[in-house]
């Protein structure tokens, strides 16, 4: 069984793909082929020690929190009708690995037919971000103009949809060549971060609450230069001092209710919110894949693929 392990702090390239033990199956076991890792921030800024002061953890480990797969196996206390089901899911213990021993509590939600398992695994890490901020932390109404900072990765394309799905104005920042698909995702405009950005945030007008998805302390400064009473929500930065007395500013990367992943699964069967796949890279490539999607202009969530045949 392939793994994908951090032995050190020393960022990406110290990731090593290394066999283990097949897991022994326990009464609350369920056993799973996985399939999809999302990509996420955590990754890196986990693999370079980075987040230490709020989620510290012991090395070496198995990288990854989240996944989508098929239950090949359950231990006696579970349900056997999971067996052969796809899933989606959480795992502390890692899911970069080609199997997965999934424990109670960490969680697992069914996957409805007309929704795949590439698009499920962008739920934990992307959608439910998203969904905490817009509805749990902000109260976002249409009485608000939203400005989303990072509109085009995995998460901010759900704070958009879901922002509009509140009938908020929202303006996407994310880079030129991603303007388009912002504006696709339902945006009412779209500023480039790379391409006359301080012009153009100067001239958008007043924004009632920014949503920060990825953590570039100089584009959210910038964006709060021409703002004055504005509510600021960070789910990356942990440490941010807002230039003026009356911005408000938090950090908070929460979770949300059980139930409510069930109502985002439902709501991308439905085609009510959509689920875009930039890449999808084989678990081997797993350096090339984090340095590129850290450094990239994504346009949704990169996933890393596990046993493709």
């Amino acid at each position: 069984m392939k793994q994908i392990v951090q032995r050190s702090f020393d960022g990406i390239e110290a990731l090593k793909i290394e066999s283990g033990d097949s897991p022994k199956k326990s009464p609350f076991s369920a056993i799973i082929e996985t399939k999809y890792v999302p990509i996420l921030p955590w990754d890196w800024m986990g693999e370079a020690g980075q987040l230490q002061s709020i989620h510290s953890v012991q090395l070496p480990k198995v990288i990854g929190y989240s996944f989508s797969g098929i239950v090949k196996d359950v231990g006696a206390l579970r349900n056997r009708k999971l067996i052969d089901q796809p899933v989606f899911g959480a795992n502390p213990s890692g899911t970069a690995s080609e199997i997965i021993n999934s424990l109670i509590p960490p969680i697992i939600f069914p996957i409805p037919t007309n929704v795949s398992l590439k698009q499920a695994a962008t739920i934990i890490g992307g959608a439910d971000t998203a969904w905490h901020a817009v509805y749990d932390v902000l109260s976002i109404s249409k009485a608000d103009r939203v400005l989303v900072i990072g509109a085009s990765g995995g998460v901010g394309q759900y704070a958009v949809q879901m922002a509009k799905m509140q009938k908020a104005t929202v303006i996407g920042i994310a880079s030129k060549n991603s303007q388009n698909f912002v504006l696709q995702l339902g945006a009412d405009d779209a500023i480039a971060y790379d391409d006359n950005f301080v012009r153009d945030v100067k001239s958008m007008g007043k924004v009632t609450k920014i949503i920060d998805a990825v953590g570039n302390s100089h584009l959210l400064t910038q964006s709060l230069k021409e703002q004055d009473d504005v509510t600021v929500l960070s789910l990356s930065q942990t440490n941010f001092e807002a230039p003026k007395i009356n911005q408000s500013f938090q950090f908070n990367n929460g979770r949300i209710a059980l139930k409510q992943y069930t109502q985002i699964v439902n709501l991308i069967g439905n085609g009510d919110l959509m689920a875009y796949i930039h890449q999808v890279f084989p678990f081997e490539d797993v350096i090339k894949a984090q340095e590129i999607t850290k450094t990239g202009h994504a346009k949704g969530r990169s996933l890393l693929a596990f046993n493709a045949h």
